[in-house]
């Protein structure tokens, strides 16, 4: 919860979260749910996907972002490593996540992924003291329930797709730790100061990871430019930017919650855009996605609510003070 203290008090009041919070978190989801349906445009290495990406997504949150790009000199030394880290995370993110679909079914990718919300929750509950809710623990488990069910026909459990496998739960692991590190360093910075920064460093990352694995640099197809582009404007500067802003003011394990949601907006665009079928087991997984989104909006309704009346509480108990 965003925090503010009262004029002339010195007390420090919780507030509830801005509405604009949820709509911009799920603009975002549906923003970032569509990265592996834009992968399919280009066919360049996951390297050069995610280097490409993550510089043309910094290059242009610079005009939102550049005004407060000053208060990185504000930043401790364990923030900027933060910082930092949280940008080497994202690269290995997206990196791994890319090179897992291409070594594994995407039914595969996505239900190893699945666990994320269960590692980011023991995780901010070790680092940040962040409390799972009834509502929340319902909500990941009817989540990962429905993309069970929706990869269950295509899920290969063998030796071959092992290394797909490997590189999903890597992706999941790395995904936490990009998002508990620079929860912290949110607190400091504008979010279009933190973008800007963070998808520098993790562009910059892969692109160093690129050259070392013997990639081109710019001898792209016009199609894989068209893959990069959209690559940077859709999933990155929308979703990843939507994910980062919401941690300024909801738990790290709530965000990551709302991720389970993609797999039936990314289904919805493939049966769309390249005629996918929608199988009854794709259906049941919907229902159970779409009963995790309700079971999660009550739990966000709850926190805010909880939220609205702590604050109420302290200015009325601060005002009693002051006398």
């Amino acid at each position: 919860m965003a925090r503010s203290c009262l004029p002339g008090s010195g007390v420090f009041v919780s507030q509830g979260t801005p509405r604009s919070v949820y709509l911009f978190l799920a603009i975002g989801l549906v923003a970032a749910s569509q990265s592996g349906n834009l992968i399919r445009i280009g066919d360049a290495q996951p390297a050069a996907i995610a280097a490409w990406r993550l510089l043309l997504a910094s290059l242009l949150m610079l005009p939102f972002g550049w005004r407060s790009l000053g208060q990185i000199t504000d930043l401790s030394r364990r923030e900027l490593g933060l910082l930092v880290l949280a940008g080497l995370a994202l690269a290995g993110h997206l990196i791994s996540w890319i090179a897992a679909v291409q070594h594994t079914t995407v039914a595969n990718a996505s239900v190893f992924f699945a666990v994320n919300p269960v590692i980011t929750a023991a995780a901010a509950y070790l680092v940040f003291g962040e409390r799972v809710s009834p509502r929340l623990a319902v909500a990941v488990l009817l989540g990962i329930a429905g993309v069970t069910v929706i990869g269950a026909h295509d899920l290969d459990v063998s030796l071959r797709s092992l290394t797909g496998d490997l590189l999903a739960l890597l992706c999941s692991a790395l995904f936490t730790l990009y998002f508990l590190a620079g929860k912290p360093v949110l607190r400091k910075l504008d979010s279009g100061a933190y973008v800007s920064a963070v998808y520098g460093v993790a562009g910059l990352t892969s692109m160093a990871a690129l050259v070392a694995l013997g990639g081109p640099v710019v001898d792209y197809s016009a199609r894989n430019w068209m893959c990069f582009v959209l690559m940077a404007l859709v999933p990155t500067m929308i979703g990843h930017t939507a994910f980062n802003h919401s941690l300024r003011h909801l738990d790290a394990s709530r965000v990551s919650a709302a991720t389970l949601s993609e797999p039936a907006m990314a289904g919805l665009v493939a049966w769309w855009a390249w005629g996918e079928p929608l199988t009854g087991a794709t259906l049941v997984g919907y229902v159970l996605i779409s009963s995790s989104v309700l079971a999660l909006a009550f739990d966000l309704g709850g926190v805010r609510h909880a939220g609205e009346k702590e604050a109420q509480g302290t200015v009325q108990q601060a005002r009693r003070v002051g006398g």
